[in-house]
């Protein structure tokens, strides 16, 4: 049967945000609730630590070669050893850098141990994404949306069996857990490059002579500093709460939590993004098809968006009592901010991929370096003030602004072209869901039955408003396998 876009965009809302999520609500949660909010606090510092320096392992590789070889199918062997070769150096750079940083900072044996091995399990990923790039560069996008869900279906199934197994209590530990990351991932890694050797892709010796490798890394560049300050912007608030707050480790265990639902929906959103830089890389000298592209992609991700967001926070309290048995305002409300950003977070996918697949790399890179230093300011600035929420506020301004700075730079150089009416129907959509899961809360006395029927029912005001159609999306699909 024909492959379609619509069967793609099935495989990665619907898989992804089952399987991610049952990882992230159940496994990932029960470890932090079995082993307390401030040893999985240490775990989320340390993990956001060796994330900060994730753009010398990746280096913008994996986006680099999936644009690469959706351009350049009939080629990739001639570029694949070279830049298996250039994985392995920045892998041992990446491993380098982090333990000078260890040794001049002076971290305690057992948190250096656990750095360590958290600095492998992000290599081993690293590599699953750049094999995955190739896979989805390639055309495979079943394939790629199977293998971005396979870790975490092996890491559900492990951590169900330390958690609930009796003769496997002695691992359930957070080193326990990190090591059921590290065999998922592995395993992951494994499976999918058998696959490209089944496809007939040749994975020789990797090859480091440095005068083929030196385009490569020349082309990566601008890759790497958006990976950078995407980090920057990110996660250095989480280092930030460890080291300036009281009971650092708590806090960041709280704001963990907080971001558990985000996390787990941006993984759909990621997952979305890499399927569209594929597909906006074939389209990219089409400026119709790619405007046609990229709205019915903003109006499919921001109306499964608001309906979470809004759903989300009128019943927060709700959510956080269910997950985490914590029925105060402060969780609350540090909980409706997180996710309040995740609104203009979910759509910078979308946009990222956009910008990379048409080779402005370095305009996205100034808005990333841009929204880094308003994040590195602003929580200077509101850290020790507001503390938590701070932090908080800060991710809401950070991320909105990325959303718009990337709007008017489009509509300004003309690269595509919304119009009004494009808007109106986003903002239409908004103050509706917000009018519908407000009337749900008041009339409803059971919150699972009003959350349920307002998400249902803001999903259902988007079909009307013609904002999810997915034979648009079956015929565009067919236009663009035919490039």
């Amino acid at each position: 049967m024909k492959k379609t876009f619509a069967i793609n965009i099935v495989l990665l809302l619907g898989l992804n945000l089952f399987v991610k999520a049952i990882y992230l609500l159940g496994i990932d949660r029960q470890f932090q609730l079995v082993l307390g909010t401030t040893d999985y606090g240490l775990y989320y510092k340390l993990l956001n630590f060796t994330l900060l320096f994730q753009f010398i392992n990746d280096f913008g590789i994996q986006n680099y070669t999936n644009r690469y070889v959706s351009q350049n199918r009939a080629n990739i062997e001639n570029n694949f050893n070279q830049l298996i070769g250039l994985k392995i150096i920045l892998s041992f750079l990446y491993t380098i850098c982090i333990v000078l940083i260890i040794l001049v900072f002076d971290y305690e044996k057992i948190q250096i141990a656990l750095i360590l091995h958290l600095v492998f399990n992000q290599i081993l990923i690293s590599a699953v994404f750049f094999i995955r790039s190739v896979i989805s560069g390639l055309g495979y996008y079943k394939t790629d949306s199977f293998f971005s869900i396979l870790d975490r279906v092996l890491l559900i199934v492990f951590g169900a069996l330390i958690l609930w197994y009796p003769e496997l209590k002695q691992y359930l530990s957070i080193q326990g857990f990190v090591w059921i990351q590290t065999v998922s991932i592995g395993c992951c890694l494994v499976l999918a490059l058998c696959f490209l050797l089944f496809k007939g892709i040749r994975i020789n010796w990797p090859t480091f002579h440095f005068m083929q490798l030196k385009p490569i890394i020349k082309a990566c560049i601008p890759f790497s500093l958006i990976f950078l300050f995407s980090t920057i912007y990110n996660k250095l608030d989480v280092l930030l709460i460890g080291k300036w707050l009281e009971n650092g480790d708590e806090q960041a265990g709280i704001y963990a939590a907080s971001m558990r639902i985000f996390e787990a929906s941006s993984m759909v959103s990621l997952a979305f993004g890499s399927l569209l830089l594929a597909m906006f890389s074939v389209l990219y000298k089409d400026e119709e098809k790619l405007t046609e592209l990229l709205k019915m992609a903003l109006n499919l991700l921001f109306a499964f968006t608001i309906a979470l967001v809004m759903s989300s926070c009128f019943y927060a309290k709700e959510i956080m009592n269910l997950l985490y048995n914590q029925n105060n305002n402060y969780w609350e409300f540090i909980f409706c901010l997180v996710m309040l950003s995740f609104l203009p977070a979910s759509l910078n996918y979308i946009f990222g991929a956009l910008f990379q697949a048409i080779h402005k790399e370095r305009q996205l890179f100034l808005f990333y370096m841009l929204a880094g230093i308003i994040s590195f300011i602003l929580n200077v600035y509101l850290i020790k003030s507001l503390q938590l929420i701070g932090v908080a506020y800060v991710t809401v301004i950070t991320h909105s602004f990325l959303f718009g700075i990337q709007i008017i730079y489009l509509q300004q150089k003309q690269i595509i072209h919304l119009k009004s009416i494009f808007w109106l129907k986003m903002i239409f959509l908004m103050l509706m869901a917000y009018c519908v899961s407000s009337l749900l809360k008041s009339n409803i006395d059971d919150w699972r039955i009003g959350m349920s029927l307002s998400l249902v029912g803001i999903l259902f005001l988007a079909i009307l408003l013609k904002m999810i159609d997915l034979r648009d999306f079956i015929r565009l699909k067919s236009e663009v396998q035919s490039f």
